[in-house]
């Protein structure tokens, strides 16, 4: 019987429990907005390679322009956008979503 170093079984308990207490991160993305459904909390999302995504907004997400906290209604039509969002099922939730509209 094999049995490994009290020191290898403590760093891998450590290392279970690190990587279990870190925070989940999303991914992102960057776009454009091609449409908005404000009543739904949702927007389509048009990236650079020209794939037109539909997100969802989640239910505490925040949404900023141009550094300004502002609600999703305040978007516009081409406002370019950079989003963290997960996967849930076929829908992509977004937790954040910051905009800039030049001037």
């Amino acid at each position: 019987m094999i049995r490994l170093p009290n020191i290898c079984v403590g760093a891998m308990a450590l290392l279970l429990l690190v990587s279990l207490a870190m925070p989940i991160q999303g991914a992102e993305t960057k776009g454009k907005i091609a449409s908005l459904n404000t009543d739904q909390s949702e927007f389509v999302l048009r990236d650079n390679a020209g794939t037109n995504w539909t997100i969802h907004l989640t239910k505490d997400g925040k949404v900023f322009l141009n550094d300004k906290e502002v609600k999703l209604s305040d978007l516009q039509v081409d406002d370019e956008v950079k989003i963290t969002y997960e996967k849930k099922g076929e829908q992509f939730m977004a937790s954040e979503v910051r905009g800039t509209r030049k001037k």
